[in-house]
């Protein structure tokens, strides 16, 4: 069996990939918080700004295929500790992929819609990069550091993932409203800022699929509509049937960095492979809704 590294395992997203992979591959789990890491993935430490810690451990495990899923993900922080960012963001990929390289594995990196500045929207992998703050550069860095070191990777562009996270996990957009919402607390949500959402089982899947990939390639991985930040609540109000007047619309968030106004991402590519389709906002919903809260 093919061994696979998550680096990133503790995270809303890795550890989905975790309980995915573990039928197809020997999976291990990385991360610089192991907590959450069953014993069952091999859980180890990981800081993948440290070029000799990401050597040691890849050069143990020799992967076949890792994830990289960590990041430096909070938009804001990344203006106030910039060079934090360039370590994690931009150096982390450069030096995940000079380790595979020297040993002949694959890599999937995960990355975002915020390396467009959103002048356009509806972007295809086509597009030029234009990122507008420092986590959007420094994430698109870490993409163009990758690519030089001409390994097999598929890079995977996502944008606002969403879904239940575990109880130990901090929340996202959606699972942060939902919380609020049920303790009838009201939200002042952005009326601009289009994305296209991404259901995180989605994703979870789209990956297993694609795991055997032997072309490098640059994927949308996103949900199939473009919708405002206020849209999306609202859409969730009216699935999980709460009070939509718990909902106030606002035009200006004060926010450090700059924010794409339409980052959204054409899914066109990703459509024409595999057997997966990534679904729209209410079907997501409707899935969420099905689910248990705190289901794996």
């Amino acid at each position: 069996m093919e061994k696979l590294l998550i680096i990133g395992a503790n995270g809303f997203l890795g550890r989905k990939l975790l309980y995915r992979f573990h039928d197809k591959f020997d999976v291990y789990g990385a991360d610089l918080i192991t907590t959450g890491i069953p014993e069952v993935y091999h859980p180890s430490y990981i800081d993948i700004s440290k070029k000799n810690v990401v050597n040691d451990l890849i050069n143990i495990i020799k992967p076949n295929l890792t994830i990289l899923t960590a990041a430096m993900t909070n938009v804001d922080a990344c203006e106030d500790f910039s060079e934090k960012a360039k370590k994690i963001n931009s150096d982390g990929p450069l030096f995940v992929a000079q380790a595979l390289k020297d040993i002949g594995g694959r890599l999937i990196h995960i990355s975002t819609d915020f390396i467009f500045d959103g002048e356009q929207g509806d972007y295809t992998e086509k597009d030029i990069p234009k990122p507008i703050s420092v986590y959007g550069k420094t994430k698109l860095e870490g993409e163009n550091n990758i690519l030089k070191q001409k390994i097999p990777v598929v890079i995977c562009r996502t944008s606002v993932l969403f879904g239940w996270p575990e109880a130990d996990q901090r929340h996202n957009f959606f699972s942060w409203a939902y919380e609020n919402l049920s303790k009838k607390k009201e939200l002042k949500i952005i009326s601009g800022q289009i994305t296209t959402p991404t259901l995180v089982n989605d994703l979870v899947e789209f990956l297993y699929q694609i795991s055997g990939f032997t072309r490098s390639e640059i994927y949308h991985t996103c949900g199939t509509e473009a919708i405002s930040r206020y849209n999306f609540i609202l859409k969730l109000i009216r699935t999980f049937n709460f009070d939509q007047n718990l909902l106030k619309e606002i035009d200006f968030l004060p926010q450090k960095a700059k924010r794409p106004n339409n980052s959204s991402l054409n899914t066109a590519k990703i459509q024409q492979i595999g057997n997966w389709k990534f679904k729209n906002i209410n079907k997501s919903f409707q899935y969420l809704k099905s689910q248990n809260k705190n289901s794996k």
